[in-house]
């Protein structure tokens, strides 16, 4: 096995030399190389010499790569690397990334991205990015992102144009779309991004307090943009002469028709609490679908109105009653019933009307 490997290195080195020195009319380019640990290779250290093909054993020092780079331990290019090349550890380029980049922990470009970046942890584009980066940890681009970047942490330092998709994105201003637990613009956004918290400047921001037909008293927090925000819900009722209280979590939409005029569509979950009561271990839900037609008063303040789909599902009983259920529900409730596991399971359409200023 091992005369098998050293047959095998001598014959690319032979394969490199001969290439060389057929290719002696190309200034400063030779078709490939072979490095063992730098500068223990064909090309010394002559570090300015452009590859076709490019072999690492541990970790070699190149001016470039035209078509194929493969390193244990590291590849560094002080010129572009084009095509495709892979990294036991990092791949790190002085010029720019064209092409498939593919390391087990960093990739580094010192100039652009034109294809994709693809690491255990990190990659890094220090300007403008076409394509993807894709890593376990985080991807930045220091300048423009046009394409994709999936991590747990995603930064665009310019205008990011198609997709952020990890746990915490940050972009300077966003065309395309956010989807993360944390979403943050700094300048504004044209597109929309999709997440529990999302933080844009000149975004859509909001309090509500509102009435319902079951929940009495209700205020609401809006965060976002106008196409997507999150909902932060808390209510108050009475049940039976006890506190029902509620807490709850949504997104929404608004289309406003005209300057006076808007639809805002709101989802949300609400979890109900009798009595103080917040260990109970029983399941006391009230999930809404709100349908309201909004009439700006002002440029921040809003009267709204309409209707609204409620599905409660609970099995919690109280003051040893029969049937589950700490809410009132309405008698026009066009679906109640109790399964066998002793489940309340109740559908109505009902209503709510309220105040909102934007800010």
């Amino acid at each position: 096995m091992k005369k098998l490997s050293l047959y095998i290195v001598l014959f690319i080195l032979g394969l490199t030399t001969t290439f060389a020195q057929n290719d002696s009319t190309k200034t400063n380019q030779f078709t490939g190389q072979v490095s063992f640990l730098y500068p223990l290779g064909t090309n010394g250290t002559r570090t300015d010499q452009v590859n076709d093909l490019s072999f690492n054993i541990l970790w070699g020092v190149n001016g470039g790569v035209n078509y194929f780079e493969l390193g244990g331990i590291a590849n560094v290019n002080k010129g572009d690397v084009k095509g495709f090349q892979m990294a036991g550890i990092t791949n790190v380029t002085t010029g720019e990334n064209k092409g498939f980049i593919v390391s087990g922990v960093t990739n580094y470009a010192n100039k652009g991205l034109d294809g994709m970046q693809m690491a255990g942890i990190n990659n890094f584009a220090r300007e403008n990015v076409s394509g993807a980066q894709i890593s376990g940890i985080s991807n930045v681009a220091n300048k423009d992102m046009d394409g994709a970047q999936i991590g747990l942490t995603n930064t665009t330092r310019g205008k990011a144009t198609g997709m952020q998709l990890g746990l915490i994105n940050f972009t300077d201003s966003l065309v395309g779309t956010q989807i993360g637990l944390i979403n943050v613009v700094s300048s504004g956004a044209e597109g929309t991004p999709i997440g529990l918290i999302n933080v844009v400047k000149d975004g859509y921001y909001a309090v509500e307090v509102s009435a319902s037909e079951t929940l009495w008293a209700n205020i609401n927090f809006k965060m976002g943009t106008e196409k997507f925000y999150t909902i932060f819900k808390a209510g108050y009722s009475e049940y039976d002469s006890k506190v029902v209280s509620s807490v709850g979590a949504g997104f929404g939409t608004l289309f406003n028709l005209n300057k006076t005029v808007g639809i805002a569509l709101d989802l949300s979950a609400n979890q109900i609490i009798y009595d103080n009561s917040w260990d109970t271990g029983s399941l006391n839900l009230l999930s809404k679908a709100d349908l309201n037609a909004q009439f700006h008063i002002t440029k921040n303040l809003t009267v709204f109105a309409g209707p609204s789909f409620n599905v409660y599902t609970v099995d919690q009983k109280v003051n040893g009653a029969e049937q589950a259920g700490t809410l009132s529900v309405p008698e026009h409730a066009f679906y109640d019933k109790t399964s066998s596991h002793g489940t309340r399971t109740a559908l109505w359409i009902g209503g709510q009307a309220g105040l909102n200023i934007n800010f």
